[in-house]
């Protein structure tokens, strides 16, 4: 074992310790102990373990590790098992399995060399179990491809618990987050149509996190997509239901739309500077009147009902070009201290008799239903030919979508007798 592994003079570690490292370096040859290179036996200070870095072929730990690690060999608990669930996320895992097969060399898999129970696979999994389901299922086109692991030799019980511990604890990352970094590998085109008309400044990309003036990529796709469900919609008279994109895994709608959007359709960059427009308008003057300036009505057009409802009401408006300069001339027919959305007038809208005492009014939830509600608001102010919001206007809006929407369902109870 002398000619494959440094041992620091300073160390004194245990004969289980050297035991079970002379076991793995015969059974495993590591790329580095076959290669004419040395293993050293690293110490972790505070856990007192001792462990090795090296690295194994994609084939070897597939066959050899166990991702149902035990703290005892007698015990029938796993170790965090509800954290260490295989999550298929249908975005980040489907792109893990991709790289497997494509070849990427995984790196950092925790491993525990352990032969005490279930002893045909003695490679004990602590971190990296998604990385090694998706090595294990492109093992037969990429057996061959080098892993970079960690590897604990004769673990105590709080040992193993501490280390499983740091290894299934991470920080948070946001859905936003996510989110940016997923558009940005389908491309740049969202961005850099939210940059042309005026959504993010030159150079500027998505917020991170939901904020009073930057988009996050979540409302950019919900603009677009439901401006795009608008145009296909059959009639303006019809029952309509706006949609919010999903966050933090694979959009289905936004997916099955990007293929055919026309970044450079000029009704579609009228549509998004009209919208920023709005939003600016609206947060300009709601921000700087001495009453009702709260954050809330200022950043009201960034509320996914509202910018859900206003596109797609903006798509449903292209077959019918008076309704839509209505809609584009909010900011214009109002003079401030008044707003463009007329925000106090939507937090007080309700349907009498139905709407509990809780409800926030329109703009505020974003249920199938209340975004039905919101775009009957831009319904009805551009088919009557009004000017602005109104708490009156807003009301008859929600009458008008619960009548419709009851009319639906009739139907649909009749139609099945």
């Amino acid at each position: 074992m002398k000619d494959k592994l440094i041992v620091d003079a300073r160390l004194t570690p245990p004969s289980i310790v050297l035991d079970r490292v002379e076991e793995f370096l015969d059974g495993f040859e590591p790329y580095e102990a076959t290669n004419a290179g040395k293993l050293n036996l690293f110490y972790d200070q505070k856990s007192g373990a001792y462990y090795l870095t090296c690295h194994l072929k994609g084939e070897v730990l597939a066959q050899a590790c166990d991702t149902e690690a035990s703290l005892d060999a007698e015990d029938e608990d796993e170790i965090y098992k509800l954290n260490r669930e295989i999550q298929e996320d249908p975005a980040a895992f489907q792109l893990m399995q991709k790289d497997a097969i494509e070849g990427r060399s995984f790196e950092d898999i925790v491993l525990e060399y352990d032969t005490t129970y279930r002893s045909k696979k003695p490679l004990k999994v602590y971190g990296g179990q998604h990385r090694l389901t998706a090595i294990a299922r492109a093992e037969k086109e990429r057996g061959a491809v080098l892993h970079g692991t960690r590897i604990y030799f004769g673990l105590t019980r709080d040992q193993k618990v501490e280390i499983a511990t740091i290894n299934n604890t991470a920080i948070a990352v946001p859905n936003d987050l996510l989110d940016r970094m997923r558009e940005q590998l389908l491309g740049s085109e969202l961005r850099d149509w939210c940059q042309r008309v005026g959504l993010l400044d030159k150079g500027q990309d998505f917020a991170d996190k939901r904020t009073p003036d930057t988009p996050t990529v979540r409302l950019a796709r919900t603009l677009i997509v439901n401006f795009y469900l608008g145009k296909e919609a059959s009639s303006i008279e019809q029952l309509h239901y706006p949609i919010l994109c999903k966050s933090g895994g694979v959009d289905e709608d936004y997916m099955k739309m990007r293929h055919k959007i026309d970044w450079f359709d000029p009704n579609l960059i009228e549509m998004g500077k009209n919208f920023a427009h709005l939003h600016k308008t609206q947060r300009d003057i709601v921000s700087q009147r001495d009453e009702d300036n709260n954050a809330e009505f200022a950043r009201k057009a960034l509320s996914l009902s509202v910018v859900a409802s206003w596109s797609y009401a903006a798509g449903l408006f292209q077959r019918n070009k008076e309704y839509l300069e209505i809609l584009y001339a909010m900011p214009e027919n109002i003079v401030a201290p008044a707003d463009p959305l007329n925000a106090k007038a939507l937090s007080q809208a309700r349907f009498k008799g139905t709407d509990p005492d809780t409800y926030r009014g329109l703009g505020t939830r974003s249920g199938a239903r209340e975004l039905g509600r919101m775009l009957e608001v831009f319904l009805v102010l551009a088919t009557k030919g009004k000017k602005r919001i109104t708490k009156d206007l807003a009301n008859a809006a929600i009458q008008s979508f619960e009548a419709k929407r009851a009319s639906h369902e009739a139907q649909k109870v009749l139609g099945r007798i």
